[in-house]
């Protein structure tokens, strides 16, 4: 076996590739404008604090793509929570932007890349950013571990940057020291009362042994697309979709991820996707891979509540599904109302709002 696994290792194209990434990585973080970035990000960093004064924020604003959830923070559900409209921070009035930026003194407000990198929205965020100087701006990234053009320019043009994964920190702290987290992607399409309100029907769903894994196809992961096309020869439920899927009301995205027992996850890269917790929320359970095993959150996730796959059971995956549908089966109601609990306790929104609203009390002294 020890020489079949040489033999694969040796057949890795561009073995030295890992070093020179690396050494391209550290070149690139050791040049004096990194360190005067630094410097500007401390001084606005002391005058937001000074300004401050230790005050309770006057509220939470969110920035569009994080609207769906109906925001309320553990522990702070008296504080008001906004969401900004789409655009927000592209108007190009400067009458209407003076107005925007007056309408945030006070504010906590957390931004998400999706609301930022598109069109020309890293310009004029960049520049309506760097003229709010009374407002604390947390951005959530979700794309850290492949979007570095935008992440890198988020992570500079913010006051705490919350990455949602685990991959590039060292690189992205160099842009900015204040990093919180990683502050994994949660469950954001249903608010929490949307939830309670629909726990009956998750409880008595008619559910199909087949899994769910309808992905959007991204052109640079053809390993990822491979994945979910060899799936799709076994199980026609798993395969791509386009993005009519954010367009359904609520109702309708619930009762799909309902419909199932089983929820096939292939991720981008080796993130934790937001859809691991979309299928707790909805009483199902996750099929997710096991390069993240081991990893948080998932790590933590109880072992009845989650079954994972290696790339054999790609090819063949009747064995893992097997298990899937045993675990689903011998918790029943229970199980799937255990598996809501915890990820509407832990992995919502919600929490992660208050993590980062964390971060930035103690980042900036405020009374959160």
């Amino acid at each position: 076996m020890s020489e079949f696994l040489l033999e694969a290792f040796q057949g890795v194209a561009q073995r030295d590739f890992p070093s020179r990434w690396s050494s391209d990585c550290m070149q690139h973080a050791q040049q004096d404008a990194l360190f005067r970035l630094a410097a500007l990000k401390q001084g606005r960093s002391r005058r937001l604090r000074e300004r401050l004064n230790g005050q309770r924020p006057s509220r939470i604003c969110l920035s569009a793509n994080l609207g769906g959830f109906d925001c309320r923070v553990p522990g702070l559900e008296d504080l008001p929570v906004e969401v900004l409209e789409k655009g927000w921070f592209q108007a190009s009035d400067p009458d209407l932007r003076r107005q925007r930026i007056q309408h945030l003194a006070g504010a906590l407000v957390i931004v998400n890349n999706n609301d930022v990198g598109h069109d020309q929205g890293m310009a004029a965020y960049g520049d309506f950013y760097s003229r709010c100087e009374q407002a604390v701006f947390v951005a959530w990234d979700w794309d850290n571990h492949h979007w570095l053009e935008l992440s890198s320019f988020l992570a500079a043009h913010c006051d705490v940057y919350a990455p949602a994964h685990q991959e590039n920190l060292y690189l992205l702290s160099r842009y900015n020291p204040a990093i919180a987290g990683p502050v994994y992607c949660a469950s954001v399409q249903w608010s929490r009362a949307f939830l309670a309100d629909h726990l009956a029907d998750l409880l008595i769903a008619e559910r199909s042994d087949a899994p769910l894994g309808k992905h959007i196809p991204y052109a640079p992961f053809g390993f990822r697309n491979r994945v979910v096309t060899t799936l799709g020869q076994h199980y026609p439920s798993i395969g791509f979709s386009d993005r009519s899927f954010h367009v359904r009301t609520p109702e309708g995205r619930l009762a799909e991820w309902a419909g199932h027992k089983l929820h096939w996850i292939v991720p981008v890269l080796n993130d934790v996707p937001i859809r691991i917790f979309d299928a707790l929320i909805s009483g199902g359970i996750p099929v997710v891979p096991e390069s993240l095993r081991l990893l948080a959150p998932v790590r933590d996730l109880p072992r009845e509540h989650v079954v994972f796959y290696g790339p054999q059971d790609v090819v063949d995956p009747r064995e893992v599904v097997a298990r899937g549908l045993a675990l689903f089966n011998a918790g029943g109601r229970d199980g799937i109302a255990a598996r809501h609990r915890l990820a509407l306790e832990g992995h919502h929104g919600d929490q992660r709002v208050r993590q980062m609203a964390d971060a930035a009390a103690d980042l900036f002294g405020l009374k959160v």
